[in-house]
């Protein structure tokens, strides 16, 4: 991860709010040469949590106008969406941005279904990322949009109630995922934040995207390097719009 200005962190955010709704779709794909086929980026890589990134989370304090969110972007050079860290702090901004993307979903085991965790299950991780995966193309756009109620309008004494759709900017972390983070991230652990769909949200109206956040430390156990068993999953439900910071 690296620290990026707030011009750089507007510019990216920008973009995102500029795309084209028929855009998003290619936003998140890449085409793969090799295989002659597009592929969909799956996750937004951090890499190992820099001291920077520590100092920034344990500064967040109890002034109400102290937060951390994720927020969604377009970089300025592939065009290819993205999510970044926003920190308020004493009424400052900070900004990290990742490395890599990922486009592979991996299963992982559950192989501690019974003991306590912090966060998110494994088997909520496996469903919400697997079904990123697996969505069509047709629904994919919708699925950043949030349905807000539009100011009244009146026409000749009649009143017409309207509710337009509002594309989502961010996700405000709340306070209790703000203290797990602070308990699980570690210089030397990595951050990963897997790109997922919850049809439950969609099924109660709401945003139906999810990006949950995985800490883990790389190459501790399995052949991937986010195999540890003790990896911590957040996931957020303050979707800006609606829930918007001050």
């Amino acid at each position: 991860m690296k620290i990026i200005s707030e011009e750089e962190a507007r510019l990216i955010q920008t973009n995102w709010q500029k795309q084209r709704q028929e855009h998003i779709i290619s936003s998140f794909e890449v085409f793969d040469e090799d295989f002659g086929e597009y592929k969909r980026i799956t996750a937004r890589d951090f890499k190992h949590i820099t001291p920077e990134f520590m100092d920034a989370l344990e500064a967040i304090g109890e002034n109400p106008a102290d937060g951390l969110s994720l927020c969604l972007g377009i970089d300025e050079e592939t065009r290819h969406a993205e999510m970044f860290w926003e920190f308020r702090i004493n009424g400052q901004k900070r900004y990290f941005k990742g490395d890599d993307n990922r486009y592979m979903t991996y299963i992982t085991p559950n192989t501690r279904p019974t003991k306590a965790r912090l966060g998110e299950s494994v088997n909520y991780k496996n469903e919400v990322c697997c079904n990123w995966s697996n969505i069509p193309y047709f629904e994919m756009n919708a699925i950043f949009f949030v349905m807000l109620d539009a100011p009244n309008l009146k026409d000749h004494g009649g009143e017409l109630f309207l509710k337009i759709p509002c594309r989502i900017l961010s996700f405000v972390i709340p306070e209790a995922d703000i203290a797990i983070m602070k308990e699980s991230c570690r210089t030397g652990k990595s951050l990963l934040v897997h790109y997922g769909v919850n049809y439950g949200d969609a099924a109660r109206q709401m945003v139906p995207f999810v990006p949950l956040i995985q800490v883990y430390t790389p190459l501790l156990q399995g052949p991937t390097d986010e195999d540890d068993p003790n990896s911590v999953y957040l996931d957020f439900v303050e979707p800006c719009p609606p829930t918007c910071p001050d």
